[in-house]
């Protein structure tokens, strides 16, 4: 079969990479065009449009960005029309990926979603847009096939949470620390964020907590495909790492993580958190009228209470960063944090999303 996959983030990425590997385990004549990332590019074995060239801003912001991403649309309809794929896989990306779903549709070839809208975040969701032109979803959180079902959307399956795999999958590099000049102080890794908007607002944050816990090491996770400028601010004490964040999290005592899929991969390392997030003040006046969640992070969002405290908007502060990471390197907090982590772990199960995904699509 010929696969067209779309994936416009960090993330999203790494699960088409993982998807493709699959189906060309199990189709022999799998043949493939995506707009994505390197690893959905290296997976594929050959050159795909790349992300990272027109998009890498955060959330609502992406306003500032419309004519960047408008081009980028245009171009993936343009693909579409001329690779003339069987049927079309859009990971994440809700709002991008559902105007190219509508396309798609128009045209005649069946869409898949992996990782699907979020319309349980939402206080009006699009769900008729959904229904209009998504054959089949694809759920990587276990509460979501109901939320869906509530809508009257039945054509969706929870296949598992692909970063579960992922963790247990990971070889750790034993000389980690040694290779990145790392002392034996205990770690406090900084995960910014993976978008230019998030890391430019939150790791300035992050990074002034060096002058409150000396007797720690901070490292920030940062990543290859962001500009490095980002990275500069930092003070010196502040060590950096690249491409690296799970042989990071596998030493590191606790973690400062912007929301988003890392404060899963947070827990699935099982290392204590605090969850922040800051963005503009009009994304954030829309945030909170669109959205109806009690909780950013998707730990407290699967475990329906709060696990991992939250940090948001104009409460993140250095100051309240300082109060709050310090509570939390008390071991008896930080044991209970870990102990709903493994109530997480329960909840998400054992099944291989992509996996689950390959074998669904060649019965098709």
């Amino acid at each position: 079969m010929r696969y067209y996959i779309v994936a416009g983030e960090h993330s999203g990425d790494m699960h088409g990479a993982d998807l493709i590997i699959q189906l060309k385990k199990l189709d022999p004549a799998a043949d493939f065009w995506a707009c994505g990332g390197t690893a959905m590019e290296k997976a594929m074995g050959k050159p795909c449009c790349l992300y990272t060239t027109i998009v890498a801003s955060m959330g609502l912001d992406f306003i500032e960005h419309i004519y960047k991403l408008w081009q980028w649309l245009t171009f993936c309809k343009q693909g579409l029309l001329r690779y003339q794929p069987d049927l079309l896989i859009l990971i994440d990306f809700g709002s991008f990926n559902m105007r190219l779903a509508s396309f798609a549709k128009q045209h005649g070839f069946p869409v898949y979603s992996y990782i699907p809208p979020k319309i349980w975040a939402y206080r009006k969701p699009r769900i008729t847009r959904i229904q209009k032109n998504i054959k089949q979803i694809f759920s990587v959180l276990p509460f979501e096939v109901a939320s869906y079902q509530a809508y009257g959307y039945n054509a969706i399956e929870y296949v598992g949470n692909p970063l579960v795999q992922k963790v247990a999958r990971h070889v750790v590099n034993a000389n980690f620390a040694a290779a990145h000049g790392l002392d034996k102080r205990p770690i406090i890794a900084l995960l910014p964020g993976s978008r230019i908007d998030e890391v430019k607002r939150i790791l300035p944050i992050m990074a002034s907590q060096a002058a409150y816990f000396s007797s720690y090491q901070l490292v920030v996770a940062g990543l290859t495909h962001l500009p490095s400028l980002l990275y500069k601010a930092i003070p010196s004490s502040i060590r950096m790492v690249y491409d690296q964040t799970y042989d990071l999290l596998a030493i590191a005592q606790a973690a400062i993580v912007a929301s988003g899929t890392a404060t899963l991969e947070t827990a699935l390392w099982n290392v204590p958190q605090i969850v922040v997030y800051k963005v503009s003040c009009l994304t954030y006046c829309l945030y909170k009228r669109i959205l109806s969640v009690p909780y950013i992070s998707l730990v407290n969002l699967l475990l329906n209470r709060t696990a991992v405290p939250e940090l948001i908007q104009d409460v993140l502060t250095e100051q309240q960063l300082y109060a709050t990471l310090t509570e939390l390197l008390i071991e008896r907090v930080s044991t209970k944090q870990k102990a709903y982590y493994q109530e997480l772990k329960q909840l998400l199960g054992s099944k291989e999303a992509s996996v689950e995904i390959a074998q669904f699509l060649l019965q098709i």
